[in-house]
């Protein structure tokens, strides 16, 4: 992985529901490989909200050219927490969780 660019996290309110977002960028080696977030088996006990950002394989037949492409996590409820730290294989990094959104 090259590259993980625009990370936002927040807890959004819409039709009377918490939700909690994660968006971001990801450079992946080939149009094959979908980024996903997903929450550990192995929860810590840290003050931080914790993902991590695998790279399925498709299994399509692509060239290895470096491709952009988004990756999504959704959770029933509100986070708690100020910060989620996103780990991958070359790493981590953390991203604020941005105050409540309202979308009604």
């Amino acid at each position: 992985m090259a590259k993980c660019t625009d990370f936002v996290a927040y807890n959004q309110t819409a039709a009377g529901e918490q939700t909690f977002r994660v968006h971001g960028t990801v450079t992946v080696p080939s149009p094959a490989f979908e980024p996903v977030l997903v929450e550990p088996e192995v929860r810590h006990r840290g003050n931080w909200e914790v993902l991590h950002l695998e790279l399925v394989d498709t299994g399509v037949v692509a060239n290895a050219v470096l491709t952009e492409k988004t990756v999504e996590f959704l959770r029933d409820g509100a986070c708690p927490f100020s910060q989620v730290e996103i780990i991958h294989s070359e790493g981590s990094f953390k991203v604020e969780i941005e105050p409540a959104q309202a979308c009604d």
